[in-house]
């Protein structure tokens, strides 16, 4: 049923399609009546008022009013409010008034008194104020306090709200630890970068930041998984009450993606069991050497250091607390050893994992064969929970090091950098990796880490790079080079770990510098770095020299799913906007790396429709939604509320 178009809108604070929205009683009996049902908080993020919206369909317009409160000053305002009906239906509606605490935990006022229809059916009155959005706390869709007592049984008590991190009885331990990514990583909603949280809840003596602790984007409630039965009843009960879920493991997701306001989270830090396999077979799979299966809260440092005390190698990240079955390898990761042996998501042997439907999965060569390739490279969080991994592990090699250091100021330090940058293509085709951080005047290469060569033979590959350098006047340190037995010693003995370090503030974005830009365009490429580094002070460059696709081709995109330039890489770059301590609201979208057209960027025209595929396939109503992954275009964050786009 249609609005007239002769009715009059007789609130014109009200748009038309206020008056609009489409609603239905849970119930099979009276499905039918199609009754419209709005209540709406409209917030104004700098602003002084909240106002709600309650239209429905009935059969005589009522007029009536609105009491709201603000909670701090006391102040009372009185908001007129109109029920417009169309056209006659059920006259059997009356309305009622009611005293009810119905607060908005992004606004300062809350209701005090106002107007609910009610009809035949007491279902009327539970019904979603915005049907086409996730249900959030204050709703009266929202699960009543009893059903999350059940939840938090069913999940042996692993279920709890979620607090700001500096608790105030345990400030003395939240004020040692506030940089320690491993401690950051045990908590069960926080982010690495508290950037990400609309910086609430910082201790009361960091920087500048206030101790008042709100909840701000802070998720509301959030489940420590330490079984897959865990994980299973947290996406059952999103389902059930059309709750934003969200999945959590070490709060690595730069783009903020582990968390969001009012959401329900699923955290599998806690699932750290590793199996080594002395041989590994599976259904498919022509693979039959050794591997390891990681549960999905395993971080790199952990599994390197159980692959290493058994005499293997396994492709990993850099980064010690990154959790390798999260975005790291969902995201196709790449690390120190991909010049030789390719991403991590080549090396994935199987997935165990709880689909939307709280089902439990194993995806591999045989088995859910779709879903195991879009689980390598295909985007973090979107497809399925993944409970855990297995890698193929490798014997070790030998592997050469060394760091290299380039300080200076204008042209000179920028024809240094010229000359570094662009050898880098020469550096990658020999699988060598180099780890780097670049600003105005300073570049740490450390290290450059190059598996199966010897001291001569790295020594031979970077001396015209040096040569070079040398012949431009460029100050530069170079360390000598170091062969060492294996990858683990050098990493243990050389790896530069500054920049491992929680609740830094800084936005994140990057680029793939292909090799054929490296070669044609190198020259224009630093020039652009300089160019942004003079106007923009605050940014940094770094990333990693290193090409994936020189061992491991994967042409056609068949072992992952990844963008094909992913293979043909001479550096992945990262840049940093580094950010002041505190961020208020209005300064939060400064830092958003959203990246327009993300489809392409990230997967290209050929990968992103397959993925979009396997999406609506084993997902069609998103009970798993992650910004910037196949199929999220459908939703969009509406001041911070997940709704349909």
């Amino acid at each position: 049923m249609s609005r007239s178009t002769h009715s009059p809108n007789l609130h014109p604070g009200l748009p038309r399609e206020a008056l609009r929205r489409p609603f239905f009683f849970p119930s099979p009996f009276f499905s039918w009546t199609g009754i419209v049902l709005d209540l709406r908080v409209v917030r104004n993020y700098h602003g002084a008022i909240s106002i709600l919206r309650f239209t429905a369909r009935i059969p005589h317009p009522i007029r009536s009013s609105l009491s709201i409160k603000h909670s701090d000053s006391g102040h009372t305002k009185r908001l007129p409010i109109l029920i417009h009906p169309p056209a006659p239906l059920l006259p059997w509606f009356v309305a009622l008034f009611f005293k009810e605490e119905i607060k908005d935990p992004r606004s300062n006022y809350e209701v005090v008194q106002g107007p609910l229809l009610l009809g035949l059916f007491a279902a009327a009155a539970q019904a979603t104020p915005t049907s086409n959005c996730k249900c959030y706390p204050g709703e009266s869709c929202w699960p009543a306090q009893s059903k999350w007592n059940e939840l938090k049984t069913s999940v042996g008590g692993r279920l709890s709200t979620v607090a700001g991190a500096n608790d105030p009885a345990k400030c003395a331990e939240v004020t040692a630890k506030w940089n320690d990514p491993d401690w950051v990583a045990s908590l069960g909603t926080w982010p690495m970068l508290p950037f990400w949280s609309n910086s609430t809840c910082y201790p009361s003596n960091s920087g500048s930041c206030t101790s008042d602790c709100k909840q701000g984007v802070v998720p509301t409630y959030v489940i420590k998984a330490t079984k897959v039965a865990d994980i299973q009843a947290g996406v059952k009960f999103a389902n059930k009450y059309n709750l934003r879920l969200i999945i959590r493991n070490t709060g690595h997701d730069f783009m903020g993606r582990s968390t969001g306001y009012g959401a329900l989270v699923i955290n599998t830090w806690r699932l750290k069991d590793i199996t080594l396999h002395s041989s590994w077979s599976s259904p498919g799979s022509t693979y039959t050497g050794k591997a390891v299966t990681a549960g999905a809260g395993v971080m790199i440092h952990e599994l390197y250091s159980k692959v290493w005390a058994a005499n293997q190698d396994v492709l990993a990240g850099e980064c010690p607390t990154v959790g390798v079955a999260g975005g790291y390898v969902q995201g196709g990761g790449q690390g120190p050893l991909s010049g030789i042996y390719g991403l991590a998501s080549d090396n994935a042997l199987q997935f165990t994992a709880v689909l939307a439907d709280g089902s439990v999965v194993t995806a591999n060569h045989r088995s859910a064969t779709d879903l195991f390739w879009a689980l390598k490279g295909g985007g973090p969080g979107t497809f399925a929970v993944v409970t855990s991994v297995t890698f193929k592990t490798f014997n070790r090699v030998q592997v050469s090091g060394m760091s290299l250091n380039i300080v200076g100021s204008g042209d000179t330090f920028w024809e240094g950098y010229r000359i570094w940058h662009t050898f880098g293509p020469e550096l990658v085709k020999h699988g060598i990796y180099v780890w780097y951080a670049a600003s105005e005047g300073n570049i740490i290469a450390q290290p450059f880490v190059a598996p199966g060569k010897t001291k001569a033979q790295l020594e031979a590959i970077v001396q015209p790079m040096l040569n070079s350098l040398t012949a431009a006047n460029v100050t530069y340190t170079a360390s000598p080079v170091q062969t060492f037995p294996n990858f683990g010693t050098l990493y243990n003995e050389m790896w530069f770990t500054a920049y491992h370090a929680a609740n830094g503030q800084a936005g994140f974005g990057g680029r793939l510098i292909s090799l054929t830009d490296a070669v044609n365009n190198g020259d224009n490429i630093v020039a652009a770095f300089r160019e942004v580094l003079a106007k923009y002070p605050a940014v940094g460059f770094g990333g990693h020299l290193v090409n994936p696709g020189n061992a491991v081709p994967d042409p056609n995109q068949e072992l992952s799913a990844v963008h094909p330039v992913f293979r043909k890489t001479a550096d992945v770059l990262v840049y940093l906007y580094f950010l002041e301590d505190c961020l208020s609201a209005s300064r939060r979208a400064e830092g958003d790396i959203n990246e327009p057209n993300w489809q392409n960027a990230f997967w290209g025209n050929k990968v992103y429709p397959k993925l979009l595929k396997i999406k609506e396939k084993y997902d069609p109503n998103r009970t798993f939604w992650v910004k910037s992954t196949p199929g999220s275009e459908k939703w969009k964050l509406v001041n911070e509320r997940l709704c349909k786009a």
